[in-house]
């Protein structure tokens, strides 16, 4: 199947912009944590409320597999396309729901369950759609398929970045009980508009190619299919997956709560290093994707996660040396932290072949950031509550990119339209 040059920019395109969009309504939870706690668990102590808040921002990461299961069974057998769309309503409607629903003092704890549904189905719907733009994108550019995955997660991180600069927008143009009241409500409603014109924009895309040759052989349940076969390229991109969980949670997701309540830094220079650290961790994404379409996926995702695993404790102890030394902290750990996991992508979808690449895209990648991506906010907060020790954070961080390098180091690279057994 000829795929023409249009083709492969619209499909580069849109599965990006999807990712992004929905990467945004996602993370703009946890922009809001604070607000979020106080609008339906008002009668909770600071510290408990905050706990009670990242608790239902770790349920939206552990239903994930749920959903990559879901939506990669049918992916693998009926075509990548459809199931991003669907990925990207459910998303929307969900989205929406949280920006108008009543607080815990209208609606008691039937609220706080309500959110805690949306959130579920949150996670169902990221957990199919970015597994499937990986897989989508890859498989329509064979040639460049590290640049192509480098630029769909440096637009995924745009997202997150988005809901970074629209907390900051709101925090600073509202006062503080203004937000607390509906300005938090903002960001939810524009995530939810936006992820509604991703919809129809995404009814353009076109059919992985790769998916087009194999689909009459669609395996019945890809999931036994990929355990039968790809046993141990699942356990190993289970551990890659960890590098990236533990990285964008940990750098940036967490990062505000953590400087803020813990460190009793000034909210306003935290954010703003936030954002320029989102900013430095997306922009090399494809520069090291497309240096591995040159040199190979594994030595140049070795060597920088190598290079974050050794450098991650001292880079949490240079932002504990003062908020003065928070900026330039944080633009040398996200630099490492780009070339780390801007390849990581790109080898997950090359460590499975095309019969069953959607579906161990999305076991690995959404099992790892639904234990690792959604744990290590709640288990950083405990340790640090229970024992006082504020590198939790860096310690988790250089603990899941140590992992990584021994899962990268033994890993096997597929040629690109590899399919069967692998």
């Amino acid at each position: 199947m000829t795929v023409t040059a249009s083709e492969r920019r619209r499909a580069l395109f849109l599965g990006s912009m999807g990712g992004g969009l929905e990467f945004y309504d996602f993370v703009i939870y946890a922009s809001f944590a604070s607000q979020i706690g106080k609008t339906f668990f008002p009668d909770e102590a600071p510290a408990a409320r905050l706990l009670a808040a990242f608790a239902i921002f770790a349920v939206g990461y552990l239903v994930r597999p749920l959903g990559g299961i879901l939506f990669s069974h049918f992916g693998d057998r009926h075509g990548r396309k459809a199931m991003l769309r669907v990925s990207i309503a459910g998303m929307a409607g969900a989205t929406f729901l949280i920006a108008f629903m009543p607080g815990y003092a209208s609606w008691g704890i039937a609220a706080t369950v309500l959110l805690v549904v949306l959130r579920m189905v949150q996670g169902l719907c990221l957990g199919g759609e970015i597994p499937g733009a990986m897989t989508l994108i890859t498989e329509t550019m064979p040639k460049r398929r590290g640049l192509a995955c480098g630029f769909l997660f440096m637009i995924i991180n745009v997202g997150m970045l988005a809901a970074q600069a629209v907390q900051w927008a709101i925090t600073h143009l509202m006062s503080e009980t203004a937000v607390l009241s509906y300005g938090w409500r903002i960001g939810f409603f524009v995530g939810g508009l936006v992820a509604i014109a991703g919809f129809f924009l995404r009814a353009r895309l076109s059919e992985s190619p790769a998916f087009a040759e194999m689909e009459a052989h669609a395996h019945k349940v890809p999931l036994a299919a990929l355990f039968r076969d790809n046993g141990r390229a699942v356990w190993l991109g289970l551990f890659i997956t960890g590098l990236g969980a533990a990285t964008v949670p940990l750098l940036y997701l967490y990062m505000n709560s953590y400087l803020t309540d813990f460190l009793k830094y000034d909210p306003d220079q935290v954010a703003t290093a936030v954002l320029i650290g989102i900013v430095l961790f997306s922009l090399p994404m494809p520069v090291a994707g497309l240096i591995s379409d040159f040199v190979g996926i594994k030595v140049p995702a070795f060597i920088a996660s190598l290079v974050l695993a050794v450098a991650a404790i001292p880079a949490y102890l240079w932002m504990h040396q003062g908020v003065s030394q928070l900026l330039p902290a944080m633009i040398v750990i996200s630099l490492i932290a780009a070339f780390a996991w801007g390849v990581g992508p790109v080898l997950l979808t090359a460590i499975f072949p095309t019969d069953v690449r959607y579906t161990g895209v999305a076991f690995v990648y959404n099992i790892g950031f639904a234990i690792v991506g959604g744990l290590t906010p709640l288990t950083a907060t405990f340790i640090i509550q229970q024992t006082g020790f504020m590198l939790a954070p860096g310690f988790l961080l250089a603990l899941f990119a140590g992992l990584a390098t021994v899962a990268i180091f033994l890993s096997n690279v597929l040629p690109s339209g590899r399919t069967g057994r692998a």
